[in-house]
């Protein structure tokens, strides 16, 4: 009289989601420290982060809060769409990978365009390519 475990779909999911969460939550801490010292050495440098909205009114200055609050954000919903494609299938999965990447590459004529200066638009480009890359680096090790 012994008893036969079973593993659902559900069990499996769930197994499976905890680690794609944790790689998540590293990745995206990983690339809001690493924005965040781009940010810091670059106000140590006396980079102004000044930035004219194209519709806006006036130059508004880039702070710390708003370059975490974002990547947190754009991470989150890469690796959101993400793990909505890999339940559907490695196809799907590669596919939002790529184009995460590219949609890091193209945002960047975002801050290189509105900048006040040079250093600015390459600072916040560049943070816009680590977000990019550690998106890349966390999708494919959930891959794994």
């Amino acid at each position: 009289m012994g008893s036969a475990s079973t593993i659902t779909s559900t069990d499996l999911d769930t197994t499976r989601s905890r680690p794609l969460r944790r790689e998540a939550a590293i990745g995206a801490v990983a690339a809001a420290a690493a924005n965040a010292a781009v940010w810091a050495a670059g106000r140590a440098a006396d980079v102004s982060f000044l930035v004219t909205p194209l519709f806006g009114k006036a130059a508004t200055q880039v702070g710390i809060v708003p370059v975490v609050l974002t990547t947190l954000i754009a991470f989150a919903v890469g690796m959101g769409l993400f793990a909505l494609a890999a339940r559907r299938s490695d196809r799907w999965a590669r596919t939002v990978l790529a184009a995460g990447v590219l949609f890091a590459v193209v945002s960047t004529g975002g801050p290189l365009s509105t900048a006040e200066d040079t250093a600015t638009g390459v600072l916040l480009a560049t943070m816009h390519l680590l977000t990019g890359a550690a998106f890349a680096i966390t999708a494919s090790r959930a891959r794994r």
